[in-house]
């Protein structure tokens, strides 16, 4: 048995989120990140179907430039390891056998047994896209189901301000979220970075209907995350944004500690504008013998 770690990517549309779905949901179509590759990587005839665990788990229809994980594969007695670029490029090949055009493994390399992809992740990088200056139904097609679009144009200074208020280590039960499953989770978490800058739109330059459009980048780091927290953290900005809300609210609704008090006149921000961009770990960790 080897044990590798994974680094690949995925637009979310068309996933059900990061674990193996139910047959039910099977049933109806759906699959998992967990099964697309679990799937493509059964295609390298293993003498045991492969054991594959994602770091993060990021939810239906959430993007990934890089997510990670942990497989143990099993060759059997008579057969070498497979060189990690020929993992590479015979996944690849499976996922667009399976027609998923969707998701791709960029890098694999062979790691310690115990290594463990989860728990050993020093920090997490989540970017969120807004588009200002159109309803989200009118988003050009580069844009479509990859950013947030708002019709107001947002009060970039006035977010800026209020995200410097995340900075450091807080409780962050007010931006978790309301499913039961969830309230064991420790919600004291450190962010190392939030940051708001101005981007551009995919294509802009050759994309007349881009040309008026304002497009920000909302970047948060921490080593973890509360379930769907970067998602109400953002909604909160932009609602600052627009003018709904004070900069200084943030510090009132840390300080809250309650769910119910996060404002409604700050909806969540849809899963369609964020994207995981990448897992850190300690290099020595990863050094294979």
């Amino acid at each position: 048995m080897v044990r590798y770690l994974l680094q690949f990517q995925y637009l979310g549309t068309h996933f059900r989120g990061v674990p193996k779905v139910t047959p039910v949901e099977r049933a109806a179509g759906y699959s998992g990140i967990e099964d697309a590759l679990c799937e493509a990587f059964f295609r390298l005839r293993l003498a045991e179907p492969p054991n594959i665990h994602v770091s993060s788990r990021t939810d239906s229809g959430v993007h990934a430039l890089c997510n990670t994980a942990h497989a143990d594969l099993i060759y059997g007695e008579d057969r070498e390891p497979y060189e990690p670029d020929s993992i590479v490029h015979t996944v690849n090949r499976s996922f667009l056998h399976m027609g998923r055009n969707d998701i791709r493994l960029m890098n694999c390399r062979p790691v310690p047994p115990t290594f463990n992809s989860r728990h050993q992740a020093l920090g997490r990088t989540y970017l969120y896209r807004v588009v200002s200056g159109c309803y989200h139904s009118r988003l050009p097609i580069p844009e479509a189901n990859r950013s947030w679009g708002v019709i107001e144009r947002l009060d970039i200074e006035a977010m800026q301000e209020a995200a410097k208020h995340f900075l450091g280590t807080h409780d962050f039960t007010t931006f978790r979220n309301k499913t039961p499953e969830t309230w064991t989770k420790d919600p004291v978490k450190t962010m190392k970075a939030v940051e708001i800058r101005r981007a551009s739109c995919l294509l802009e330059e050759h994309d007349p209907f881009c040309r008026e459009l304002e497009v920000l980048e909302l970047i948060f780091k921490s080593r973890s995350f509360l379930y769907r927290q970067v998602r109400r953290m953002t909604g909160l900005l932009v609602a600052i944004g627009r003018g709904k809300l004070q900069p200084k609210d943030v510090v009132t609704l840390l300080a809250a500690r309650k769910i119910s008090a996060f404002p409604k006149n700050a909806p969540v921000a849809p899963a369609h504008g964020l994207y995981l961009c990448n897992v850190e770990y300690n290099e020595k960790d990863l050094v294979y013998d």
